[in-house]
């Protein structure tokens, strides 16, 4: 299948549809006993991969995410100005805006991409933000099926 094709058939998803990619700081929201494998216990189609600072999270990782069938892509990291590793937030928070590199290429689909900085008790916020960014990206993809 052909990176058009699966973007077409991607366009047409539903909110509880709609596959998103959290790569996250293992420092910043706890998930302990909140993944099953490397799935969202409680959220539908949300993969969470963890690394040890999102100042490791490359572009190349968000367009591997991308690639490999998400449509909406989170880079979580611990509270800016609360990092384990100094800046390593700052840095992926920039990377995010196109302020630092490696940058993130043309190709990849900005508008369903998002940056979270959160601390480790924010469990069921993160949750909650991650079901309101399925809603966010089933939009974008209806916008981006319009040519909008």
């Amino acid at each position: 299948m052909t990176q058009a094709e699966t973007q077409s058939e991607n366009k047409l998803k539903t909110r509880d549809e709609v596959k998103v990619a959290v790569i996250a700081c293992a420092r910043s929201v706890n998930l302990e006993g909140e993944l099953s494998a490397t799935k969202l216990n409680g959220v539908n189609n949300c993969d969470v991969i963890q690394v040890p600072c999102s100042g490791m999270i490359q572009p190349r990782m968000i367009e591997a995410a991308f690639n490999a069938g998400a449509d909406g892509v989170i880079a979580m990291g611990c509270q800016i100005g609360d990092c384990h590793f100094r800046e390593g937030n700052k840095f992926c928070r920039e990377r995010l805006l196109g302020q630092r590199p490696p940058m993130i290429k043309k190709t990849v689909p900005k508008r369903r991409l998002k940056g979270l900085w959160m601390s480790e008790v924010q469990v069921d916020d993160f949750k909650a933000r991650v079901e309101d960014f399925k809603g966010y990206v089933a939009e974008q993809l209806v916008e981006e099926q319009k040519g909008n």
